[in-house]
């Protein structure tokens, strides 16, 4: 494969491990739809959505998953078509939820972008102590690969590209990541 954005294709043993023991039960040719369809659904998908993320690797592994843990494979009768379908609504659905917590996390911000020196009260002071502490505590009970890049994107500024760079996570990870950090950090100012 030429050095592009497109990874080389995961064994087959790799992306049915994840599904457990039952996922090739029914499924002779598991292997052979593998490796037929792989490489034409990442670039199918890299043109629809681009390179992510989510990147398209990752939801053509996961589409591989979900069609390896059915109960009856054998009776899909279009696999590549349900494999298809099944990635792009697996990057549709981070998409939007992705989408869904980037909009909380801009409109907390922009409700909480400080108070203006007449807004400052002790009540107000007590609240955002509060809050604070809140935070503080969620992010202590983040995952160590969460904080990191939490760390190196809002401290130092680092873009995704740049924290993948220097980790050594694939980019599409690190915006995974941030995006159940962020999550996470919304959670604990809703309670």
């Amino acid at each position: 494969m030429s050095k592009s954005n497109t990874k080389s294709m995961p064994s087959v043993p790799d992306a049915v491990h994840a599904a457990g023991p039952a996922a090739v039960k029914g499924s002779p040719n598991f292997e052979q739809l593998y490796r037929v369809y792989w490489k034409d659904l990442c670039g199918h998908l890299r043109r629809m959505f681009g390179a992510g993320p989510p990147e398209p690797e990752d939801a053509v592994q996961a589409a591989f998953i979900r069609y390896a843990a059915l109960e009856e494979p054998q009776k899909v009768r279009n696999p590549r078509a349900f494999l298809l379908v099944t990635a792009r609504n697996i990057i549709l659905d981070q998409k939007r939820r992705s989408g869904r917590h980037m909009a909380y996390a801009k409109a907390v911000l922009a409700e909480n972008s400080g108070p203006q020196l007449d807004d400052i009260s002790p009540e107000r002071v007590l609240l955002e102590k509060e809050r604070f502490e809140a935070i503080d505590e969620a992010f202590r009970k983040l995952p160590e690969k969460q904080q990191v890049i939490l760390t190196l994107r809002r401290q130092h500024g680092y873009t995704y590209q740049q924290i993948a760079n220097e980790t050594g996570w694939s980019y599409g990870d690190v915006y995974r990541q941030m995006d159940k950090a962020l999550a996470s950090l919304s959670q604990a100012l809703k309670r």
